[in-house]
C-alpha cells in the first residue's frame, strides 16, 4: 500500500503491507467520532481529508495507521467510500488506499447502524416470518429479507393470475401484499429499509400472516376449493327443495356465502361439515326425483310401445317387421329401468323419442 513519506499526506508514497497489527478500537471510534461530526454538519469528508485531520499535530499518526483505521471500517461495513457516485466493493479498500492521487475525489460516507439489541430484535422478527435462520450482519440481513421477499413476490405473481380468473379468492390481498413488497424494494437506502422493518415490525408481521395463508391456499387448498365448487354447482340445482330442511338450507346459504369471500381464510375449516351436512338431504332429494323421473319415463315408453303394437295389429305386421318396430323401444326401456343418473334418463327420452318416430315409418311402409 501507498503511503505518505515522512507520515504526511503528499505525492510521493511508499508501499506497505495492510493487516500487519491490530487495529486500536479508540482509533476506529476517533475517525467515526469525526466522521459523524461532518456528516452532522452535513460537510462531506474527502478520504484525503481523512489522512490530513489526523496526520496533523497533536494527532501526528502514520499514514499506515489511518490506513489501517480506514480499511478495517471500510472492511467491516461500518464507512463506505464512493468515488463519481459509485461505491467501491467493500473488500476493494486496497484499490483505493494505493491511490493516494484520488483521495480528493474519494468520498468517505459513514454507513448509518442500528444498535445491536435493535439488530437482535429484527433478526428474531425475520427468523418468525421467514422460518429460516437469518445473518446477524445489518447489511446481509438486508440482503437476506430482499432474497426472500423477491421469492415472495414471484410465488404471489402466480397466485395473482389465477385470482384475476375470479375462480379463486384473494385477488385484493394478493395485490395489497406485492405493493408492501415493491414499496420496500423501492426503498433507496439500506439503512432505510432496515429502519422500515424495525419501526413496521407490526405491518410487516401482518403482512407475513397474509402472504402465509395465500402460499397455504394456493398451494395445498386449489383442490379442496374447486371439490367445493363442484359440490355447490350439484346443490344449486336443488335449492328449492334442500331449503325446505332448515339445517340443510342454513348450511347451502353459509357455504355460498364462504365460497363468495375474498377472504375466507378462517371459514376454510368448515366447509367440509358443512358440505356432509347438505350431502344427506341432497342424496334423498336427488334419489326421489329420479325415481319421479324414471317412472314418467317408463309411462311414456310404454304407452309408445302400445301404440305401436296397436299400429301393428291393424296392418297384420309380420313377426320380423314386429320386431323391427319394437326393438329399439324395448332396449331404450330396460336401460332406464337399470341407469341411475338423471341426465342419462332425460338423454334416453330423448331417444325413445327418435325410435318412436322410426317405429311409425315402418309401420307405415307396411300399409
Amino acid at each position: 500500500m501507498k503511503i505518505a513519506n515522512d507520515d504526511k499526506v503528499s505525492s510521493r508514497h511508499l508501499q506497505l503491507p495492510l493487516g500487519f497489527s491490530k487495529t486500536d478500537p479508540g482509533d476506529l471510534k476517533r475517525v467515526l467520532a469525526f466522521l459523524d461530526d461532518s456528516s452532522s454538519a452535513e460537510l462531506p469528508v474527502s478520504l484525503s481529508k481523512v489522512f490530513s485531520r489526523f496526520s496533523e499535530q497533536p494527532d501526528a499518526w502514520s499514514g499506515a495507521r489511518i490506513a489501517r483505521v480506514i480499511s478495517d471500517l471500510f472492511s467491516d461495513r461500518i464507512i463506505s467510500c464512493v468515488m463519481n457516485g459509485h461505491a467501491f466493493a467493500h473488500h476493494h479498500s486496497s484499490v483505493f488506499l494505493e491511490a493516494p492521487d484520488q483521495w480528493e475525489r474519494i468520498q468517505v460516507i459513514p454507513r448509518k447502524r442500528l444498535s445491536s439489541w435493535e439488530l437482535e430484535a429484527i433478526v428474531d422478527t425475520c427468523r418468525k416470518i421467514f422460518g429460516r435462520d437469518c445473518p446477524p450482519d445489518q447489511d446481509d440481513l438486508i440482503h437476506f429479507i430482499g432474497g426472500c421477499l423477491k421469492q415472495w413476490k414471484a410465488s404471489l405473481a402466480a397466485f395473482g393470475r389465477l385470482a384475476e380468473t375470479g375462480q379463486y379468492p384473494g385477488a385484493a390481498d394478493i395485490r395489497s401484499s406485492l405493493s408492501f413488497i415493491q414499496a420496500w424494494l423501492a426503498i433507496s437506502g439500506p439503512y432505510e429499509r432496515i429502519c422500515f422493518v424495525r419501526d413496521g415490525k407490526a405491518a410487516l408481521v401482518t403482512f407475513s400472516h397474509t402472504v402465509a395463508r395465500l402460499k397455504d391456499f394456493y398451494e395445498n387448498g386449489i383442490i379442496r376449493w374447486e371439490s367445493w365448487q363442484k359440490s355447490i354447482e350439484k346443490f344449486i340445482a336443488f335449492q328449492p327443495e334442500i331449503e325446505a330442511d332448515l339445517e340443510a338450507a342454513a348450511g347451502l346459504s353459509r357455504l355460498r356465502r364462504v365460497l363468495e369471500m375474498q377472504r375466507p381464510w378462517d371459514d376454510l375449516d368448515c366447509m367440509d361439515d358443512l358440505i356432509a351436512r347438505i350431502i344427506p338431504v341432497y342424496e334423498r332429494i336427488r334419489d326421489e326425483r329420479f325415481t319421479l323421473l324414471q317412472h314418467e319415463t317408463l309411462l311414456q315408453i310404454n304407452r309408445m310401445i302400445e301404440t305401436i303394437s296397436e299400429l301393428l295389429e291393424n296392418v297384420h305386421a309380420r313377426d320380423e317387421i314386429r320386431n323391427m318396430a319394437l326393438v329399439e323401444l324395448q332396449k331404450i326401456k330396460k336401460a332406464i329401468e337399470i341407469e341411475r343418473p338423471n341426465s342419462l334418463i332425460s338423454k334416453q327420452r330423448e331417444i325413445a323419442e327418435e325410435a318412436f318416430e322410426k317405429a311409425q315409418d315402418i309401420v307405415f311402409s307396411q300399409s
